[in-house]
């Protein structure tokens, strides 16, 4: 059966309400009408076509019918005449509009449209929800129906007496205020300059592209705890406002660093002066955001430029003066830590096989871009790697947290050299356990020490060949070694996430990879508790 729709606009008169005369009493008795013959009663259907009010590009069908609600039965007229735009013909007093909106057809429309603008635009909630662009439409809509309602109401003949109670409209004449009695809409003059000030407000900041290219991507960043995470490293926004929140005490004096005469110049801010240096077009959390989003991402300086809106340099100038506050700040809080705590968070599996670690130690490798110098090349070459490679050793505890970051050296020194010079043996206690791997050839120094050194055991050659073997025992006190000595290369995968350490190293920021490895160390910390059992 074919269903037949009211081609009448705003009209929702259907067939398929037929079986729902409860709740649509109105569709009781109506029919569906088709438009005249358009070869026979062509001029007919051509006046039937001007009062539906169509666009022009809408082409009627064999399908295509009006309701009878659409036409009068007082009136032997064939043509329809009741529709909306015309209040369906009713008396003056049943109609939903008031006197200051007879002067034009579509005048009451606008009066809603300028009420509900009004809405939007007065309240801060809904206000919040709006872009931009479409915050400007509203306002611009509003100032040309305010206008317009002004026109209108010049053309008006008021009346000198007082409106009479049978009437639902009335008119309110003051020279400031236009009151509409339908929608109750006052419209001030202040009203209307408050709202072309804040116009021309967003008209600037839509023009200044630059600066809202970077509010844009900032609040991007911050816009959940996902986009937090995958952008800076940090685990939600709460922990990274709580980070800001340690920095912003001091980041207020930074001054930017611009090669090494800048370290003598102490000309920082004092009391109320401006900060030292060129004007700052980035604020203190975008800097921050800058900084951290390069550290995760690994973006090069172009990618960033063009995404704040400055040059490729202050991008640099900003991360290098960043990262090394962070690092002075951060670095301090990567503590070793004392027994009681090691033992009070010791995972269950550490607890039955080895109770006494202490640490977990590792070195890894950071690649570098190759360096033009020789003497450069020869200092960072590794065998291992075939790389040119910068070394750092790390240490872990039980659970999973960084408690010691040495420096970066070049790659060609040994892992026994890195923890005689690092400082790490400094840590040491009597009855201390360290985990290692083989290539930690340090129990004489442990021993030093009275500590004791947990390493899977190195393989004998074999009686009866010239392969080499390890017996039952041996084997056995290697996989329970392995199985716990590879959280810290789980944590050091963590670390190398953060993409501008984890990938190849642009030599111009090899000054800057011990900054870099502990403020990525740190922020590890802040993640979920790596082994939990």
């Amino acid at each position: 059966m074919v269903v037949y729709h009211c081609c009448v606009p705003n009209c929702t008169a259907s067939t398929r309400k037929f079986n729902k005369l409860h709740k649509y009493p109105w569709m009781q008795g109506v029919t569906f009408i088709s438009l005249p013959n358009k070869t026979r009663n062509a001029k007919e259907r051509r006046d039937w076509l001007r009062l539906i009010r169509r666009p022009n590009d809408w082409t009627p069908t064999k399908y295509t019918r009006i309701c009878s609600l659409h036409f009068d039965e007082n009136n032997n007229n064939t043509l329809p005449t009741l529709f909306p735009y015309n209040n369906f013909k009713k008396p003056l007093s049943e109609r939903k509009t008031s006197n200051s909106t007879q002067v034009g057809t579509d005048n009451n429309l606008e009066s809603q449209y300028m009420h509900v603008t009004l809405i939007i635009i007065m309240d801060p909630s809904l206000r919040a929800k709006l872009s931009f662009r479409l915050y400007l439409m509203f306002v611009e809509k509003l100032r040309s129906l305010a206008q317009k309602s002004q026109r209108y109401v010049s053309k008006l003949n008021y009346p000198t007496h007082k409106p009479t109670k049978d009437h639902d409209y009335s008119y309110h004449r003051d020279d400031k205020v236009l009151v509409d009695s339908s929608t109750q809409t006052e419209v001030t003059a202040n009203d209307i300059r408050l709202l072309e000030q804040e116009n021309d407000r967003l008209k600037h900041t839509l023009e200044d592209k630059e600066s809202l290219s970077r509010e844009i991507f900032v609040k991007h960043v911050t816009k959940d705890d996902k986009h937090v995470k995958f952008y800076t490293g940090v685990q939600n926004f709460a922990i990274l406002m709580g980070i800001f929140q340690l920095l912003i005490t001091k980041c207020s004096k930074l001054k930017y660093w611009s090669g090494k005469g800048s370290v003598n110049d102490k000309n920082y801010q004092t009391g109320n002066k401006l900060k030292p240096g060129p004007q700052r077009k980035l604020t203190d959390f975008q800097e921050f955001i800058l900084t951290l989003v390069r550290l995760r991402l690994g973006l090069i300086d172009y990618h960033l430029a063009d995404i704040f809106g400055i040059s490729k340099t202050r991008v640099s100038q900003i991360f290098t003066t960043w990262i090394t506050f962070m690092s002075g700040l951060f670095g301090k809080l990567i503590k070793w830590p004392s027994k009681q705590q090691v033992r009070k968070h010791m995972p269950h599996s550490f607890k039955m096989l080895y109770p006494k670690t202490r640490c977990i130690i590792d070195c890894t490798e950071f690649f570098f871009q190759h360096p033009r110098s020789p003497t450069a090349q020869a200092s960072t070459y590794s065998t291992y790697k075939s790389k040119n490679t910068g070394k750092c050793l790390l240490g872990i505890s039980p659970s999973g947290t960084f408690t010691f970051v040495s420096d970066v050296y070049g790659g060609n020194v040994s892992d026994r050299f890195i923890t005689e010079k690092s400082g790490f043996m400094d840590y040491i206690e009597e009855g201390d356990d360290i985990m290692a791997d083989r290539g930690f050839t340090i129990r004489d120094l442990l021993t030093e020490k009275k500590a004791t050194l947990n390493m899977p055991p190195f393989t004998r050659k074999c009686v009866w060949g010239k392969k080499k073997r390890l017996n039952v025992n041996e084997i056995k006190q290697t996989r329970s070694i392995a199985k716990l000595r590879i959280h810290v290369e789980r944590a050091i995968q963590r670390l190398k996430l953060f993409k501008l350490i984890g990938n190849t190293i642009a030599w111009s920021l090899k000054p800057l990879t011990n900054q870099m490895v502990k403020v990525s160390a740190f922020l590890c910390n802040l993640m979920p508790k790596l082994v939990r059992r």
